[in-house]
């Protein structure tokens, strides 16, 4: 009787296993449809998975698997299978079916209205579906997460891990849907006009939330349409003062920067609500007008966003595009207008030309509601430029900003006290260098016990030309009382750990240094004034002691003209 326990078993087990893997494969058909908008097609895959779901619920049920999945060690595969067929198949009948009714609440393809207004009323309306879906979701993916990861039987823990990865995924989608359900509206103005600072950051020269601040801009949005109503020079905010204090941590952090009085520093630190309350502030000392929050952008978000619409025009004939925008405006500008008046009267023009080729009602009917271009294309590429800190949102309705920081795009630095590893340059030399910049970073964490050791490498190469640049781009307005070279750089580098790390050593190229811990947002930050010369590779290394956890690393992602290249390596405490 137990051989033919054992063997019913094993032989509905490897039924069960082969339903499982068509469940993982049946929840990530499912995303891509629900994300392309296709109603139809996602009701039939919730379908395919409901049977697929049962079937391995069914398998795993019964007298043998309760009693062998009770039994101490060789029964927790069986636990763990018996937990991932309940779970999926209450996902199947619960969240799923209102999941795959979402196009037909929120079709992508109608999103943005015939006259190019973003649909607030219909994106307000699937609010309340998005919760419970989010909230489904949520429910099976903590139980799964609560199941044994580890058993005798690999083949077990890895289903664990697809099942998981998938769900993950897809909470992701219902999670970022439900949010950008319950803000868009209200910060579109659904009930009346709201007002923005959008600050475009200029990659060339780093500061924390990205590039320095430049050429801003003031939109308007009523009712899911948005129009400009300034584009401006950062000129025109010199000597605008503010008085605002972010407290004693950040004061010390940013001593001498005079960030919330000088726009050109007002985004120093990472953490962008600094940098979008100084902007607000700013703005309505020059202007006397409030705004109801801050955006920051990027000439490499742009890219992405013109790669959809197709490239805006100067007066002159120039066309700016996905492909030029980026050289355009931080390299050969430089090149080309050497006064600083003409130039930045440049780079307002462009801003002029590309907000009005973005937020072209005519183009956004035509192009997006005829069907000439894939209808979720510029939702795609604003969600790229999001997810890689390039376009940054801020709102001063604090229960919106809650919201908002729950999400990427808010660009926080997040107060909580899961691994976090954060690399942060500020050019110290008021030269536009850091379009050469190539950045690394590398993330070991190793040992057990109560705290655990983490050694970050760090290196930066000034990849600069050594000829051939114009002045305003390899300019020492630091003036060192050191010889430099044409092209070679000054950094403030800066590191954000974990909260609770402890720094045991450093070094800077195999040489000891002294750095003294700092804080923000309750993350000890460590802080270099490094010299990059020009074709040279400067490598920090910092040896921590951090608190145990085994949730994986945050890794922020400043923002520059080279993306930074991250390797992790996480070896487990066994």
């Amino acid at each position: 009787m137990t051989l033919l326990a054992i063997a019913w078993i094993l032989i509905t087990a490897a039924m069960a296993r082969h339903e499982l893997d068509q469940t993982t494969a049946d929840i990530g058909r499912l995303r891509t449809l629900v994300t392309a908008g296709e109603a139809a097609g996602a009701h039939g895959e919730v379908l395919a998975l409901q049977r697929h779901s049962e079937r391995a619920h069914v398998l795993t049920t019964g007298p043998a698997w309760y009693l062998a999945a009770a039994v101490p060690f060789l029964g927790d595969p069986l636990d763990t299978v018996r937990g991932l067929t309940a779970g999926v198949l209450k996902l199947s009948d619960t969240g799923l079916p209102a999941l795959a009714d979402l196009p037909h609440q929120v079709d992508p393809r109608t999103l943005i209205t015939a006259d190019g207004r973003v649909d607030v009323a219909a994106l307000a309306h699937a609010a309340p579906a998005l919760r419970a879906d989010e909230q489904a979701v949520t429910a099976v993916r903590t139980s799964i997460a609560g199941l044994p990861r580890s058993t005798w039987l690999s083949a077990v823990d890895n289903a664990r891990s697809s099942a998981l990865a998938q769900l993950n995924t897809l909470y992701n989608l219902v999670a970022g849907a439900e949010r950008a359900a319950q803000v868009l509206p209200p910060l579109l103005g659904q009930h009346g006009s709201r007002r923005y600072f959008i600050g475009i950051q200029n990659e060339a020269e780093s500061r924390g939330t990205g590039g320095l601040p430049g050429v801003f801009a003031i939109a308007v949005a009523t009712n899911g349409r948005i129009r400009l109503t300034h584009v401006e020079s950062d000129s025109v905010l010199s000597g605008v003062s503010t008085t605002l204090n972010f407290g004693a941590a950040y004061e010390n952090l940013y001593a001498g920067a005079d960030s919330t009085n000088y726009y050109g520093n007002s985004n120093i630190s990472p953490h962008f609500p600094y940098a979008a309350q100084i902007w607000a502030a700013m703005w309505q000392q020059k202007s006397g007008e409030r705004v109801d929050g801050a955006i920051a952008v990027d000439p490499t978000a742009l890219s992405y966003l013109l790669q959809v619409t197709g490239p805006a025009t100067l007066a002159d004939g120039t066309k700016v595009s996905a492909q030029n925008i980026v050289a355009l405006t931080e390299q050969t500008g430089y090149a080309r207008f050497a006064d600083d008046v003409t130039r930045k009267q440049y780079l307002r023009s462009v801003g002029q030309a590309v907000g009005a080729r973005l937020l072209d009602t005519r183009l956004l009917g035509a192009r997006f509601r005829g069907g000439h271009r894939d209808p979720t294309a510029l939702l795609r590429a604003a969600a790229r430029a999001a997810s890689e800190r390039r376009l940054l949102v801020w709102s001063a309705d604090p229960v919106l900003e809650g919201i908002l920081e729950q999400t990427a795009v808010a660009g926080t630095v997040p107060a909580s006290a899961t691994p976090y590893s954060g690399l942060v340059v500020v050019n110290a030399a008021g030269n536009k260098l850091d379009y050469y910049l190539d950045r690394s970073l590398r993330w070991q964490r190793s040992g057990c016990g109560s705290t655990r050791t983490v050694t970050v490498t760090i290196a930066l190469t000034n990849a600069a030309p050594r000829s051939g640049l114009p002045p305003i781009v390899t300019s020492r307005n630091d003036h060192p009382r050191y010889p430099t070279k044409p092209g070679d750089n000054r950094l403030l580098v800066s590191y954000y750990a974990t909260r609770g790390a402890e720094l045991v050593a450093a070094t800077l190229d195999g040489t000891p240094t002294t750095v003294s811990p700092q804080q923000e947002n309750g993350h000890p930050v460590y802080t270099l004034t490094i010299e990059s010369p020009v074709s040279q590779t400067r490598t920090l290394v910092l040896n921590l002691r951090e608190p145990a956890s085994n949730g994986p690393v945050t890794v922020l992602h400043q923002p520059l003209v080279r993306p930074l290249q991250v390797s992790v390596s996480d070896r487990g405490c066994q």
